[in-house]
């Protein structure tokens, strides 16, 4: 493309964009949820699958098209995901998919805090719950504990720039770590609390994906049925001895897990399988 400003010839590279506008649910226009609101969640949708973030995103007037809405209520929700770092404004250019990612590594010592912190995207940590209980029954076989005895049931949030990341379950073996504060649950990492009283030796891990349900939904700012990673865990001392287990459910459009898994005997990655959390903006 070329434009002459004043006798200047401009080139102005043309790049490829995705072709045509996905196929979407129609509008519920008789649903109490906003028509901007349903707009951008399936505008996200397709930030989500969007495969070349140097292509421009669809104009405003494409989807308003698209929706058979007015330009401002696209607007709206447009400019909601612009405020969320999923989309920026370019002056003259267009819209455009923000690829920004952080990558969170999971060490031998699992400090998701300091990691973050180091890439200046620091995790908040809230606090939904904490208190010493009885072993669920369902947590028994887990941590190697007898009807009776009790665990520390903390309830956890941690978001990135404002955008909720994990919801996160947890019930400590209370006989190991003693009392627990709630100032140091919300400043630190809850290895580090347990690490005061007992030292943890290695951890297994399961993720497999799943579908949110409605009580853990409005927590992680999704609805229900959104796509979420499940991450089931428990923690071991030296002596194979249980300390702590739990689930975490995170929004499947903010993370991504890669491995790094050992191929010849003796190679990178024999002595521990990189775990990598990516917290997509």
């Amino acid at each position: 493309m070329q434009l002459d400003k004043e006798n200047e010839t401009v080139e102005i590279a043309e790049v490829p964009r995705d072709a045509g506008l996905p196929n979407l649910p129609q509008l519920d226009r008789n649903s109490p949820l906003p028509l901007y609101e349903q707009i951008k969640r399936r505008v996200l949708t397709m930030v989500l699958n969007w495969t070349d973030p140097e292509s421009r995103f669809h104009t405003d007037q494409e989807l308003a098209e698209q929706f058979g809405v007015s330009r401002m209520t696209v607007r709206q929700a447009v400019q909601e995901l612009v405020n969320e770092g999923r989309l920026r404004r370019v002056r003259g250019l267009g819209t455009y998919v923000c690829e920004t990612k952080v990558d969170e590594q999971f060490t031998p010592a699992m400090d998701f805090l300091d990691q973050a912190a180091s890439k200046g995207r620091p995790i908040h940590l809230r606090i939904l719950h904490c208190e010493k209980m009885p072993v669920p029954a369902g947590e028994r076989d887990s941590l190697r504990l007898n009807a009776g005895d009790l665990v520390w049931y903390v309830i956890r949030l941690r978001s990135v720039d404002g955008v909720p990341i994990s919801l996160d379950y947890r019930y400590i073996d209370a006989a190991r770590v003693g009392d627990m504060a709630l100032a140091d649950l919300e400043s630190g990492s809850i290895l580090d609390l347990i690490g005061r009283h007992a030292e943890l030796a290695y951890a297994d891990l399961k993720v497999e994906a799943g579908r949110v349900e409605p009580e853990h939904a409005e927590l992680l700012s999704l609805v229900a049925g959104d796509p979420v990673l499940i991450r089931s865990l428990i923690y071991f001392d030296h002596d194979e001895r249980p300390v702590m287990s739990g689930v975490s459910y995170y929004r499947a459009d903010q993370v991504r897990y890669s491995l790094r898994v050992p191929v010849q005997k003796g190679g990178p990655g024999q002595r521990q399988i990189a775990d990598t959390l990516e917290v997509r903006r």
